[in-house]
């Protein structure tokens, strides 16, 4: 009989054990998103995103309608956000009205924003559909290869937002998405707006 109540002891402290722990993976998964199949052999040092103070790195891509872009092209003239995001992760479909409302009340004042799906080849097929239904008006850019993410956000989580300013300089960056994030978000996008402009 002693036994059986050690046993039954044991058990109900293994769960009062278990249950935290339940809670703070549904906490973090709920916050952010992660493919770590898709990071191609990245060191575990490696940073999780780019450091705020450090000048943005330049790139080039197409974006769904066939435009050019460069991040260079709005160096001097507009705040730009580069949302990265992916179909498969349900924080980022919960933050796009957010961002489709920022955007909204903001691009008339110089702030440009460039959403960088993280799809891979499993669902990057997703992309256009899903873009048409949830009414993006911003450019979309697929960056299948990685070479953006890899300048910006190397292990590929899913949101992660990049505020650059006029300067060229980041301003700010936020990671995963929680409700009531996007206050925090739209109070830095109205700062780097009120910033100065570059200087050549």
């Amino acid at each position: 009989m002693a036994a059986v109540q050690s046993l039954n002891q044991s058990l109900a402290g293994a769960r009062a054990m278990l249950v935290p722990a339940f809670v703070f993976v549904i906490t973090v998964c709920g916050a952010g998103c992660a493919r770590t199949g898709a990071q191609g052999g990245q060191k575990p040092t490696a940073p999780s995103v780019v450091d705020t103070g450090a000048v943005a790195p330049d790139f080039s891509a197409f974006d769904l309608d066939g435009n050019r872009v460069t991040l260079s092209q709005f160096r001097g003239k507009d705040v730009v956000l580069l949302n990265f995001w992916s179909t498969w992760c349900e924080p980022c479909v919960a933050e796009l009205p957010h961002l489709r409302s920022l955007y909204k009340a903001k691009k008339d004042q110089g702030f440009v924003m460039l959403a960088i799906s993280v799809d891979g080849p499993e669902t990057v097929a997703n992309v256009p559909g899903f873009a048409r239904r949830n009414q993006l008006e911003f450019p979309l850019i697929i960056d299948e290869d990685s070479h953006i993410a890899n300048l910006y956000n190397p292990k590929r989580t899913a949101p992660v937002s990049v505020l650059i300013g006029r300067s060229g300089r980041i301003a700010a960056v936020h990671q995963g998405y929680l409700p009531g994030d996007e206050e925090a978000l739209g109070s830095d996008v109205a700062k780097a707006l009120d910033g100065p402009h570059a200087t050549r």
